[in-house]
């Protein structure tokens, strides 16, 4: 199993950005995998992306009517 693993590991790495993205969504959107399994995709393939302090993000989201 931890040769398939890691096949799978070489394969997705060598994708472009693009593909990758797409191979993501769509193993998300089969039906295959866990909600935990998704959210874990999710976190993952987003985890280089810049990040704002939670207070921040409450009051943009206040400021669009979204919370009180």
């Amino acid at each position: 199993m931890n040769q398939i693993i890691e096949g799978m590991l070489t394969i997705v790495s060598g994708l472009k950005k693009k593909e990758r993205r797409e191979f993501l969504t769509r193993l998300i959107t089969s039906g295959v995998l866990s909600e935990d399994e998704q959210d874990i995709l999710v976190i993952e393939s987003r985890r280089g992306e810049p990040t704002r302090p939670l207070d921040k993000f409450v009051k943009e989201m206040r400021k669009k009517g979204c919370l009180r």
